[in-house]
């Protein structure tokens, strides 16, 4: 498997060979323990530091990430990166800018997905639809869209279930 590339089917989203599934088990399943919840409130750890929000203009794909680290409460992230195909390299994408930052107890995994509609200039994003490789996942594009609006309080934030 080393140096596969993932491919995944582009109307389904099944994963076409072992890289590719590869990366949605480990997208799908905690990749670690996700610490003691009572040595939370001991301080602001590394999630602190973590963004709630990174994504790209335009429409893209994106993923609803759940991350936890040692001793913190689970943190809920937007994320999507422009030029990326699918719903596993989002998550990939963002767990590796977490790692080369040094974050490498942080770990992930997909809540759900779908689509954002991201345009700054004119102050808006639009998050709809869902992601055929990880499902659909019920309140991900409403809480997806909670986590925008309180990152862009002054951008137009809309959300829907529907579409593709």
């Amino acid at each position: 498997m080393t140096g596969e590339v993932p491919r995944f089917d582009d109307e389904t989203g099944v994963p076409l060979n072992d890289a590719a599934r590869h990366v949605v088990a480990k997208a799908k399943s905690r990749a670690g323990p996700a610490g003691d919840a009572a040595a939370a409130g001991a301080g602001k750890g590394v999630l602190h530091s973590v963004p709630d929000v990174d994504i790209a203009e335009g429409k893209w794909k994106y993923v609803q990430i759940e991350l936890t680290a040692p001793g913190e409460e689970p943190k809920l992230v937007v994320r999507n990166t422009a030029g990326l195909a699918y719903h596993p390299d989002m998550y990939e994408a963002a767990m590796d800018a977490l790692e080369r930052q040094g974050l490498k107890q942080v770990r992930g995994r997909v809540i759900g997905g779908g689509r954002i509609e991201f345009y700054p200039k004119e102050k808006t994003c639009s998050i709809y639809g869902y992601s055929k490789t990880f499902g659909r996942a019920k309140g991900c594009n409403k809480k997806s869209a909670e986590i925008v609006e309180a990152a862009y309080p002054d951008h137009k934030v809309t959300w829907s279930d529907d579409g593709y």
